[in-house]
């Protein structure tokens, strides 16, 4: 067995759920790590999302609305700081929690 710690954050940003173009790339076909099962957005619509730790933009949703991707590349940046080095990809979790 092989384990690997990894970084992460849980984001709160019902801002994100409510934008046309991140419900465009939430429900199509493309795989996610979600709660999320299709129809209404909702509390539940939870998603993980995988950015490379080198903090250079790649990720395994990359293909996000550029305007998000970026941002949560910055969060990572503030909260984070790259690590090249490291085996694993930062896991972000993103909710959609009324406040």
């Amino acid at each position: 067995m092989h384990t690997h710690r990894c970084a992460g954050l849980v984001l709160n940003v019902p801002e994100f759920f409510a934008d046309p173009a991140f419900r465009q790339w939430l429900g199509n076909d493309q795989p996610k790590f979600p709660w999320y099962r299709g129809g209404d957005v909702d509390e539940w619509s939870d998603v993980v999302v995988l950015i490379d730790p080198s903090l250079n933009g790649e990720g395994s949703d990359a293909d996000m609305p550029a305007p998000l991707w970026n941002r949560l590349v910055e969060i990572c940046r503030e909260h984070l700081g790259p690590r090249p080095t490291m085996p694993s990809h930062y896991m972000v979790r993103l909710t959609n929690l009324a406040e």
